[in-house]
């Protein structure tokens, strides 16, 4: 009665072997050659073991139909080789099609397919212009070889169901049993396709290796390819609302990429860098730029004695967002996230990995799961050789319910940077945190505020970790970069948004030569320009980030995104401009809104070039 499940197993497993015994190794044999990484029996395990959860869900995919169907044959005590013989026709010449598909142009793009290819299917003579005859017959035989093998399987394992696995239900309470079967397993494949964690499973699962290669080589390419329909490109032709030429004039002297600093605020132009980005740290929970001493005292400790940006705006309201804010210099958009993107990220300039083609040991330390929000992506793209997450911590590592608490990743980065230091070569640290997160559940209380007491937290983490290298041979040569990702923004909040995404900066370390305030409008996107003007290197490539220490920063201005809208700040004042309702919600300065109208129209065309 219930051999329906065992062929549902049957048709999951054997797209997994699929997977693992013909795509994988086909991907690898097409796309070795010209590779600067070698490719060992590690590299092939390691390949399995990470891309094994997305096999996994597309095996749940495709096993689903086949599933409904076979139960309902039970139930209704009828043949259904045909049906799925259909099915499998038609899911196996898919798969074949996306598979070798994927192995072939990878020669090319060096991406994994997606959706991006469905424009050239309108026009297929010049999509197969630039290769020969021969090759694209080649693949096209190969594609149907391909799926002739998974049809194969699927089609010989439905062949023994239906032969010898049918059978009479005997009694009326083997229909709800059978139903009930058929729910429980439905729920199994959903759970494998969505993923236990806080949010849903996504390309960057696969994600494992600083070498690009490797993670597409494990990531499935069909995964890939459903998960690109629902991330289409919104950039193109969006929020114009001038003429090219307009625009230009109008951003001419707002976005300069070029310059030399008229004040030096380092000892050196080689230092170490730990950049660290705190989670949620608005303005108004510090002493330096807020009214909070008692929640931050570290913090504002190396603000008295670095460098403090006080008059900054963050870039948006996300984490997704304010990462790449801070390390790309680009700024947050206001209806979708860049780095859902993908294929576009390794497109941005960062400064990682600017510092990485200097030849700085490059890592990303966060406490959390590297899939969320497709921040494993964007690391590896951004130029960091190295990982570490929440999976790299001891099981008794204080934890909360996003990953491993500040605490005990400020002690990782010490050892990290010890370790780094003693290695001899420059090294720059990406240090991104998580405890001053909702809910607020942190290890120790010492406010009686929960908000402020989590902030606190991770001061008194900071704080501990400053004491350290202040006593290690790391400190004379290091620059630290504190940064928060975005402001707090609370159901309810009374606040006005400009409040909201006012952010501290601090620059501090043994490599800055003399407490400085900057008290200009500034925008978070501008620290990485600020750094790499600081240390000689040019940073031409960072189309919205400005050095504001140079002598062509000459018009201060800080910008904000939210939900489709914008916050201009300049020495006059603040504008709140609803793109929806094409007005502005606070501050009506025409001037201000035709900067912030500028910097989008040239943000969306610049993203959809990429």
């Amino acid at each position: 009665m219930f051999e329906f499940l065992a062929y549902s197993a049957a048709i999951w497993i054997w797209t997994i072997l699929f997977y693992l015994l013909v795509q994988k190794p086909l991907f690898m044999l097409m796309n070795r050659k010209g590779r600067s990484c070698a490719i060992s029996a590690r590299n092939w395990l390691d390949t399995l073991r990470h891309g094994s959860r997305s096999d996994a869900i597309i095996a749940s995919y495709l096993t689903a139909l086949p599933l409904l169907i076979s139960a309902a044959a039970t139930c209704c005590g009828l043949n259904p080789f045909w049906p799925l013989t259909v099915y499998f026709i038609i899911a196996g010449l898919v798969t074949g099609l996306i598979s070798v598909g994927d192995s072939v142009l990878y020669r090319f793009w060096s991406a994994k397919i997606d959706a991006s290819v469905l424009p050239y299917l309108r026009t297929p003579r010049e999509a197969v212009a630039s290769v020969s005859v021969r090759y694209v017959a080649g693949a096209s035989c190969l594609a149907i070889a391909v799926s002739a093998i998974y049809i194969a399987g699927a089609i010989t394992a439905t062949r023994i169901y239906t032969d010898f696995g049918i059978t009479d239900i005997s009694a009326w309470w083997g229909y709800p049993l059978i139903i009930l079967a058929t729910l429980a397993t439905a729920a199994l494949l959903a759970i494998i396709i969505r993923g236990l964690g806080l949010r849903p499973n996504n390309p960057s699962m696969a994600y494992y290796s600083p070498e690009p290669f490797f993670n597409h080589w494990a990531l499935n390419p069909v995964y890939n390819f459903i998960y690109s329909l629902g991330t289409k490109d919104a950039f193109s032709g969006r929020f114009v609302s001038m003429t090219d030429e307009e625009c230009d004039a109008e951003l001419r002297d707002a976005l300069p990429t070029h310059g030399s600093p008229t004040t030096q605020l380092l000892t050196t132009d080689r230092p170490n860098i730990l950049f660290i980005v705190w989670e949620s740290l608005g303005g108004e929970f510090t002493g330096c730029v807020g009214d909070k001493p008692e929640v931050t005292p570290n913090l504002d400790r190396l603000a008295s004695k670095g460098v403090l940006l006080s008059r900054c705006s963050a870039s948006s309201f996300r984490t997704d967002r304010g990462i790449v804010a801070a390390l790309s210099g680009l700024p947050g958009q206001p209806t979708t996230s860049i780095i859902r993107y993908t294929r576009k990220l390794a497109a941005l300039p960062a400064l990682p990995a600017t510092l990485a083609a200097l030849g700085y040991d490059t890592i990303a330390l966060h406490g959390g799961e590297l899939t969320f929000m497709h921040l494993a992506d964007y690391f590896l793209a951004s130029g960091h050789k190295h990982l570490i997450s929440k999976k790299d911590f001891p099981a008794e590592a204080d934890r909360c319910k996003w990953g491993v608490h500040d605490g005990p990743v400020m002690d990782r980065a010490y050892t990290e940077i010890e370790h780094l230091t003693r290695a001899g070569k420059p090294w720059y640290m990406t240090l991104l945190t998580l405890s001053s997160h909702e809910p607020f559940v942190v290890p120790t209380k010492t406010l009686p505020d929960e908000i402020d007491n989590a902030y606190a937290y991770t001061d008194r983490s900071l704080g501990q970790l400053i004491e350290k290298l202040k006593s290690s041979p790391a400190w004379d040569n290091l620059l630290i970069v504190v940064m928060a990702d975005h402001g707090l923004n609370l159901p309810d909040d009374s606040r006005r948004r400009e409040d909201y995404c006012h952010i501290p900066v601090v620059l501090a370390g043994g490599a800055v030569k003399a407490p400085t305030v900057i008290d200009t409008p500034t925008s978070q996107t501008d620290v990485a320009a600020t750094i790499l003007g600081q240390m000689g290197i040019d940073h031409s490539e960072f189309a919205f980030s400005r050095d504001v220490t140079a002598d062509t920063y000459s018009r201060p201005f800080g910008f904000h995104t939210y939900s489709n809208g914008f916050l201009l700040t300049d020495t006059r004042g603040v504008t709140d401009y609803d793109n929806v309702a094409d007005r502005p919600v606070d501050g009506a300065d025409a001037s201000r809104q035709r900067l912030g109208k500028a910097l989008l129209q040239r943000l969306y065309s610049y993203l959809s070039k990429l």
